[in-house]
């Protein structure tokens, strides 16, 4: 997302925010005899709205605002842009044009945050680790799909899982494909770059159970008779994601993964470096 269109959409949502919290409030503290008496709805009705507005408006700056479930702004968004949809066409059928142009155009604001807000950006998820072992035989261990099932963290969970080995035999062009239970899914791999001893770039294209296409790369530094690998991952955010990302972030469910798997190819490499001397 550029700066500019992150700025714009700043000043939005924080507009919007004082907008309907004040609407919101209005209409918590407004007696309900004097709300019903040019409203045709019942009062428990308008104080729901109420609390529905105040939480909107929240929902438009605090999840930006504190850096935690970004993905509840545009549907903070997109629940308020449908109230003010709804406010618009009561008051259009009411015969109260010029009233209807407010919501209207208050409509036209939240969904542009909303659609703002929502579109794919892109993730990045990252763990590093040292590892007691040369970094020529940490990469032969990521550079051949066949040692995947050493280290790999996702292998245990079907036992059973369908590979099929393709292309190189390992390092560039190397391709892995697998077909599994619930868990594990199915997708496919393909090395793109091995840079051996020190970078390995792969494309990842999963297909069940949900599809998503990201790029993994591994960078093996040397340091102080250690080497530190780093995986990554990094791809567009889709709106599956996006919806995922209310109740874990992408960071929190691939890291813990990459922890995992880190630990195991150190456990791998480490045991092979001692039984080699």
């Amino acid at each position: 997302m550029t700066p500019a269109r992150n700025r714009t959409l700043w000043t939005v949502q924080v507009l919007l925010a004082l907008l309907f919290i004040f609407s919101g409030a209005m209409k918590l503290i407004t007696p309900v005899a004097e709300m019903t008496k040019d409203v045709a709805l019942p009062g428990a009705f308008l104080h729901f709205l109420g609390v529905a507005e105040i939480l909107g408006g929240l929902g438009l700056v605090l999840p930006g605002m504190l850096r935690i479930r970004l993905a509840l702004t545009p549907l903070a968004a997109a629940l308020l842009a449908f109230i003010v949809a709804a406010a618009t066409v009561i008051t259009l059928a009411a015969g109260q044009g010029a009233v209807a142009m407010l919501p209207f155009v208050t409509f036209l604001l939240t969904s542009f945050v909303a659609w703002g807000r929502s579109r794919p950006g892109v993730f990045r998820v990252e763990r590093s680790l040292a590892i007691q072992a040369p970094p020529e035989r940490i990469f032969a261990h990521l550079a051949d799909f066949h040692h995947w099932s050493a280290w790999s963290p996702w292998e245990p969970r079907d036992p059973a899982m369908k590979k099929t080995y393709s292309g190189s035999p390992s390092g560039e062009g190397a391709v892995y494909e697998w077909t599994g239970n619930a868990q594990v899914g199915m997708g496919r791999m393909e090395i793109l770059e091995a840079a051996a001893p020190s970078r390995l770039r792969i494309k990842l294209d999963f297909l069940k159970p949900f599809e998503g296409h990201q790029t993994a790369e591994f960078t093996l530094a040397p340091s102080a008779g250690a080497t530190t690998v780093t995986w990554a991952a990094f791809g567009p955010t889709t709106y599956l994601t996006l919806v995922m990302s209310i109740f874990c972030s992408m960071d929190d469910l691939l890291g813990k993964d990459f922890v995992s798997g880190l630990q195991n190819l150190k456990h791998v490499s480490e045991q092979k470096v001692a039984t080699s001397v």
